[in-house]
């Protein structure tokens, strides 16, 4: 090996460089760890709200003490060129986890002649059993929420069953859907005890969501709430831009204290390599030969770190992902956009302040003293 090649050291001296790597690999490890459980939690909030990017629900301002829709609004809402389907709908919940934090999930009461429709628009399909009918108190849950209440079909859901469900009554599971839209079903008729709902749902044509949403723009007012996708990406921005800024501040502590650990540990190694530095310089390299030397040997070193640290965390979330979240209707987001630019920060800051530090050292360094030390 080249004597002068910036893996010398580390190669001849394995017991330095496993601290550090180990280290670093251990911090990306926990650094991915908040961000994947946060973006796995951000995923299931946008499960809760998938069958509104599908279709639209217009209900009273309740907060405004509106309790019925204004025959008006109606009526504007049916002139629209880009609306496919008008019915009245009622909504209720039930309750789901999302690793260990409860989440109610809407499940919507509409004619059992418009469910088939519905799934159609909401690209769901029905695995098993079958779609409730007005006959009997029964519902049809989506798989994803079947797996994280362990429920099967013939089980009950509701109040009476469970009272964190804010469907009341106690209704039998006859029916499982499936797809990427989280979508419950229920009778209307059932759920509604025959009264007129004060909610209506709005189907649009294929591919006409934006020109719908665009004319029911036009039709505003503080007397309804019209939950089109724009509507619910506000209300999901503001439910985890909290979490997301706390967790980015835990992580940029992280970070600050690992790149001073790190840094201070690398000025010890090179305390110990004066006599090294101070010979290269005496025989004639320059101290820009050696700095970049020593950039290369850091920026290797938090790298590899760094590819190790995402390797394990790949490896231990897809496990974890396959025989614990899977089987309990849950998926951990695992490679997504958040874990690369929330983990590069490690590698990059780690290495600028590793090289800072011994980079002064470097420029203080005085060749003829370290030589006539060794003497």
């Amino acid at each position: 090996m080249n004597p002068l090649s910036i893996f010398v050291y580390y190669t001849r001296n394995k017991r330095k460089a496993f601290p550090v790597l180990g280290i670093l690999t251990l911090a990306v490890f926990g650094i991915s760890l908040t961000l994947v459980l946060t973006a796995t939690i951000f995923d299931g909030v946008r499960g809760f709200v998938s069958p509104y990017y599908r279709f639209v629900v217009i209900e009273p301002n309740y907060n405004k003490k509106y309790y019925q829709l204004d025959s008006a609004l109606r009526a504007d809402v049916r002139q629209s060129k880009h609306l496919a389907v008008y019915a009245p709908v009622q909504t209720s919940y039930v309750s789901g986890t999302v690793l260990g934090i409860q989440t109610n999930f809407p499940i919507f009461g509409v004619s059992d002649e418009l469910m088939p429709y519905l799934m159609n628009a909401a690209e769901t399909t029905l695995l098993e059993g079958r779609l409730p009918t007005l006959r009997e108190q029964e519902v049809a849950l989506h798989d994803s929420l079947m797996k994280t209440r362990g429920l099967r079909v013939g089980d009950y859901v509701g109040r009476e069953v469970n009272r964190d469900d804010n469907l009341s009554g106690k209704w039998q599971v006859v029916g499982v859907t499936g797809g990427s839209t989280v979508l419950n079903l229920v009778s209307l008729e059932r759920l509604s005890n025959g009264r007129a709902p004060n909610e209506i749902i709005l189907i649009p044509k294929a591919g006409a969501m934006q020109q719908l949403v665009a004319d029911l723009a036009a039709l505003e007012t503080e007397r309804a709430v019209i939950q089109t996708p724009g509507y619910w990406n506000r209300w999901v921005e503001r439910t985890l831009s909290q979490y997301d800024t706390l967790v980015s501040a835990i992580n940029v502590v992280i970070i600050a204290v690992l790149s001073l650990g790190v840094g201070l540990l690398n000025m010890i190694y090179f305390r110990q390599r004066t006599g090294e530095f101070g010979v290269l310089a005496g025989i004639g390299f320059s101290r820009v030969f050696l700095m970049r030397r020593v950039t290369l040997e850091a920026l290797v070193l938090t790298l590899v770190a760094w590819i190790l640290g995402m390797l394990l965390s790949l490896v231990i979330y897809q496990v974890l992902d396959v025989l614990v979240f899977a089987p309990q209707g849950t998926h951990l987001s695992i490679l997504n956009v958040r874990l690369l630019s929330g983990t590069l920060p490690v590698p990059i800051f780690v290495w600028l302040f590793s090289t800072v530090t011994i980079m002064w050292q470097l420029w203080r360094l005085d060749p003829v003293t370290v030589i006539d030390r060794r003497d």
